[in-house]
């Protein structure tokens, strides 16, 4: 009775079955890792984020000895003193905030320390014009964000020569075309102390969301089990037809 189901046919049909499930669980799987990725992202984020402020110097001196790394300083929030090096402005470009495309003007600060921590000052859509920093002294506080690395369909920056844009934060190798070396973490600018351009708006707080990763996960496992089902009803028809 059971001989049908040792068929090249049939046999194709159990093959599909199972390869389909195996992916569909993966996929479930790899819907959960990401929602738990989310939950301790955000968790990361609220804890950093309600530590006090403190001088940047205090948290380069943590990375420096080794206690903190710049991954684990991110979000931290800090107080920057210093003076801007206009000169060596450069802009990142590809932004996107609040619907709209712009970019992000990037300055490094001079430390009392000498000591360059590179500043993003905020974001400017596409049709304003990058304006100078405020000169001499300034007070910034803002939050510490680690270095970026190139994203998925983003197009990488040159490796050589001066940039005066830049797809990627990528802080060592911005450094290069710096008079001196960055600090291995920069800042995002929330206040400033004189004020910067007005057509600067502040860079958008994290997404502090889980999206929509554990109902996918549920989806891919549902899925699967459909495969299953329909598979075993394919299977006693065929044996009903068989038998009647």
């Amino acid at each position: 009775m059971y001989k049908f189901l040792w068929r090249p046919l049939w046999l194709l049909l159990h093959v599909t079955v199972v390869l389909t499930v195996v992916l569909m669980i993966n996929l479930a799987f790899w819907q959960l890792s990401r929602y738990h990725e989310k939950v301790d992202f955000n968790a990361n984020v609220k804890l950093r984020t309600s530590e006090p402020i403190v001088p940047i110097e205090m948290l380069l001196e943590e990375i420096a000895g080794g206690s903190e790394t710049p991954a684990s300083v991110e979000w931290r929030t800090v107080v920057v003193t210093g003076e801007y090096l206009n000169s060596e402005t450069i802009t990142a470009v590809n932004r996107a905030q609040e619907g709209y495309a712009g970019k992000d003007p990037l300055t490094p600060v001079r430390l009392a320390n000498k000591q360059l921590i590179l500043v993003n000052r905020g974001f400017l859509p596409l049709a304003e014009p990058v304006e100078t920093a405020p000169s001499g002294k300034v007070e910034l506080v803002g939050r510490v964000r680690a270095t970026e690395t190139r994203r998925r369909f983003r197009v990488s920056d040159p490796s050589v020569g001066e940039l005066l844009e830049v797809s990627n934060i990528d802080l060592p190798r911005i450094s290069r075309q710096m008079p001196s070396e960055l600090a291995p973490i920069y800042v995002e600018v929330l206040t400033s102390q004189p004020r910067d351009a007005v057509a600067l708006s502040q860079i958008a707080e994290p997404a502090l969301s889980t999206g929509s990763h554990l109902s996918y996960t549920f989806q891919w496992f549902m899925f699967s089990l459909f495969v299953i089902a329909g598979w075993v009803t394919v299977i006693r028809r065929k044996i009903k037809t068989l038998t009647s």
